[in-house]
């Protein structure tokens, strides 16, 4: 994959946010487009890296919000995308902040925001988990509000503490769920995260990971 190959798939997602502003596309249609779109960008940064007997093995792609794991990308102005491909010998990470009007083009100053992790260097692949705690007082304080309110709510009031006592317990019950690659030696850029551990991607990567990098 060549640099002008590169920056003709830039084009052609440039070209897809003109489409969707002049009206020509549907939201749908452009949500579906651009994420093809955008994993075959980081699949081509990522190939020139490899060696010619090197092959990518597994991948995950995501997007994350600050609260929740979403389900379409450029959707949200508090989302990152977060691309994940691994080789027999290496991780690769692609990472960036999706705005509603701008297309991601992983470009970082005048080099290709890739970041990789070498499986020598690594230590293991722990997996943490957390409790939802914003979505359970979010949760609870609906619940609250609703049953203080049930005079003036009425039939609302149920609903309500329905939704309050489903959306505590949801953040109860489901904690966010995490891997991180842990490395030998101390590093100024962020660990190497998989997100969304429930979707298959994640856990097929999770699984090559932890038998490419043993515990030590």
């Amino acid at each position: 994959m060549t640099e002008q190959e590169i920056e003709g798939l830039r084009k052609d997602i440039a070209a897809l946010w003109e489409k969707r502003a002049r009206g020509d596309l549907s939201e749908r249609t452009f949500q579906k487009e651009s994420e093809r779109q955008v994993v075959n960008l980081c699949r081509a940064l990522v190939r020139p890296r490899i060696a010619q007997d090197e092959r990518v093995l597994c991948e995950h792609h995501v997007v994350r919000a600050h609260t929740k794991l979403a389900g379409s990308v450029l959707r949200e102005s508090e989302q990152e995308f977060v691309s994940l491909l691994a080789t027999e010998h290496r991780l690769f990470r692609l990472r960036a902040i999706l705005t509603p009007d701008q297309p991601v083009l992983f470009r970082n100053g005048e080099k290709d925001a890739v970041e990789e992790l070498d499986y020598a260097s690594a230590a293991g692949v722990a997996v943490h988990t957390q409790r939802r705690k914003g979505e359970i007082v979010a949760g609870l304080a609906i619940a609250v509000f609703a049953l203080l309110g049930h005079s003036w709510l009425q039939v609302t009031s149920a609903a309500l503490l329905l939704l309050g006592i489903a959306g505590a317990l949801h953040g109860l019950l489901l904690p966010t769920r995490w891997a991180e690659v842990v490395e030998r030696a101390p590093s100024a850029s962020p660990p190497f995260q998989i997100w969304a551990l429930r979707k298959k991607s994640a856990r097929a990567l999770l699984r090559f990971l932890r038998q490419r990098i043993p515990q030590s």
